[in-house]
């Protein structure tokens, strides 16, 4: 029987995804899974530098060989669609819309299932009342609506990380008063915490609560994960191998669970805990490994060499370098949106001792668990704001997390109603215990953007490739794109073997000097007239890369690009040319033109101007 709390989100999220166009958010989402996953099954395609062998100094030492001339990304995500192309191919259905359908189809099911945990998570960290407002805030989620349902890796990851935390052994709950009357709770009763140690009881609250009121026996109702660490170990290590974002979450969590052991049980206890942990740990780790060693034939360890190149190598700075503080200033208020008053009470007052706390802060619903869950969560943003380059969605694991801490102060107002009894939109509020206000803003504030960004913005990108495939431009032969590099999809929305073409890329300076490193972007917009006068149709390159150069001399039937080039002009022979009119001395006519949002919402200059696609005329 499928869970009414999971299936209720799926629908949900099958009505939010599927009736809206695919739209463009970042390179990943089809770079490092759908792509990776389509050259596997279909056998053409392009694979990033990512998924190749790393150039190492052949030293002979296994640490060169293995981590650094080793490989960045895992297949462990691109597997699944492996196994969706795979099943396209078999029914003799991948020539068909379905190529471009049935993997969003795994998307839905990923963000239904982090839905589903978050809403198992609230019971844990917070009490089953907590469970529906939980679910509610995930669903009203707007970074959840926008990127969740994508195939980026943070959507395996948060949901991955989502199931670890529930399993995992986080503090039990202190007994809690609810009322100012001994009533409801005992005088001086205490509770066990499970692991032999009893938690005095917390200070009584002056305020009706009625998310702490289903924590009280006998109304308590299981609605959590139960613990178990070896599950909790395996989820958090498959996420791990996949992108190691989690890492200082996992640890401070480690630590704290071995000195609660260590304090309530003893040494002994605890040293049976580590090896519990590592045993799960290492026989994750390997059969991680072994899934890599069955699709590329190379025993490799993508996280590590991950570690070492983007963090000891520090190569992700080459995309982009972010203050530390980038984190507090954008990528959490953008994943908070609009619980940012609600959740700043709840994660202050869970993080703060009680004795530097407002008295309004203080009389908060703030359960051991959730105060854990504070100090790890602020422990990994801090490790992770040391990094150079940081990205909204490298936090996205955490939010399910985070959404948790609005919860004790979005309810603390609520009051029950009869109405709720009688009219659908009172028992709903009254299912989630959120008062009116609260409750129609974060309901409503997300839908203007969410229909945006999940309309329009960037939605050129991906339909230029539905358009081409569709063949509603003509025969195309062979295909360019002059635009930032991996600006649309390849062959997981084209889908066509006999395609010639090629764009531009901008890969990293790895095993060659970074000063003098320059990318095909880089060469391109430094003078795309001159390049389109002395150089294509062969792409932009470096002179140490000619010789690689597989392009034909021909010229390509069709060119992508973004319309914020064609005005571009340089002055040669005397004579200011645009691109515009150089491509109309080459042959080509515009054929094609798709609006791709708001000029100013986009984040690179060369991606504005709406989309244009031309063809070869004569």
């Amino acid at each position: 029987m499928v869970p009414l709390s999971f299936l209720f989100p799926l629908i949900v999220r099958t009505l939010i995804t599927l009736p809206f166009p695919q739209t463009y958010f970042q390179p990943d989402e089809f770079y490092q899974a759908l792509e990776p996953a389509h050259h596997y099954v279909f056998g053409y395609g392009y694979l990033t530098w990512e998924w190749r062998d790393l150039p190492y100094a052949p030293s002979g030492l296994w640490w060169e060989s293995h981590i650094v001339g080793g490989r960045m990304r895992s297949w462990i995500w691109p597997s699944i669609f492996v196994g969706v192309y795979k099943v396209l191919q078999w029914l003799k259905v991948d020539k068909t819309e379905l190529i471009v359908i049935a993997p969003r189809l795994v998307g839905i099911v990923v963000a239904a299932l982090t839905d589903y945990y978050t809403y198992k998570l609230a019971s844990k960290v917070l009490g089953p009342g907590a469970s529906a407002p939980a679910l509610f805030l995930s669903l009203t989620s707007l970074f959840n609506a926008h990127l969740l349902p994508r195939a980026l890796s943070t959507s395996p990851e948060s949901l991955l990380t989502t199931m670890a935390l529930c399993y995992f052994p986080l503090p039990a709950f202190s007994k809690v008063t609810v009322a100012a009357s001994d009533s409801l709770v005992p005088a001086g009763e205490k509770k066990n915490t499970g692991e032999g140690c009893d938690t005095p009881m917390s200070k009584p609250s002056l305020k009706m609560s009625y998310i702490a009121m289903d924590r009280i026996p006998p109304h308590f109702t299981q609605v959590s994960c139960s613990d178990n660490l070896p599950l909790s170990i395996a989820l958090a290590t498959v996420a791990l191998c996949i992108r190691p974002t989690t890492g200082p979450l996992w640890t401070y969590l480690g630590f704290d669970l071995i000195g609660r052991i260590w304090k309530c049980s003893g040494a002994s206890a605890s040293l049976k805990v580590m090896i519990i942990a590592a045993l799960s740990l290492t026989m994750t780790f390997a059969t991680c490994t072994l899934l890599d060693y069955t699709y590329t034939g190379r025993l490799y360890f993508p996280a590590i060499t991950f570690i070492h190149h983007n963090i000891v190598q520090n190569v992700s700075a080459f995309y982009g370098s972010t203050n530390h503080f980038y984190h507090l200033t954008q990528s959490l208020p953008i994943l908070l949106f609009p619980l940012w008053y609600w959740w700043l009470r709840g994660f202050v007052s869970c993080l703060v001792p009680s004795t530097l706390l407002a008295s309004g802060l203080v009389e908060m619903d703030r359960p051991e668990p959730l105060r854990l869950l504070a100090r790890a969560v602020t422990f990994s943003i801090a490790v992770l704001s040391l990094s150079p380059h940081s990205e909204w969605r490298f936090l996205h694991p955490f939010l399910p997390s985070l959404l948790l801490f609005a919860i004790p102060s979005l309810t603390s107002k609520y009051v029950p109603s009869v109405l709720g009894c009688y009219r659908f939109i009172h028992s709903l509020r009254q299912y989630t215990r959120i008062p009116k206000m609260p409750f129609y803003l974060v309901l409503f504030a997300p839908i203007v953007p969410f229909v945006y960004l999940n309309t329009f913005h960037g939605s050129a990108q991906v339909e230029v490739m539905n358009v081409l495939r569709r063949g509603r431009l003509g025969s195309v032969q062979s295909l360019v794109v002059l635009a930032p590099c991996h600006s649309v999809p390849w062959q997981s929305s084209l889908h066509s073997p006999d395609l010639g073409g090629w764009f531009l890329t901008c890969e990293p300076p790895i095993g060659v000097n970074s000063d003098s490193h320059r990318t095909q972007q880089s060469f391109f917009y430094q003078s795309p007239i001159t390049y389109l006068t002395e150089v294509f149709p062969y792409p932009p390159a470096q002179l140490r890369d000619i010789a690689n150069i597989t392009a034909s001399p021909i010229k390509p039937s069709h060119l992508i690009l973004f319309g914020e080039l064609l005005d571009r002009s340089e002055v040669i022979s005397g004579k200011r040319i645009s691109v515009q009119d150089e491509l109309t001395n080459l042959g080509y006519k515009q054929i094609w033109y798709g609006w791709n949002g708001f000029d100013m919402l986009q984040d690179e200059d060369e991606r504005r101007g709406g989309l244009t696609v031309w063809r070869l005329i004569t």
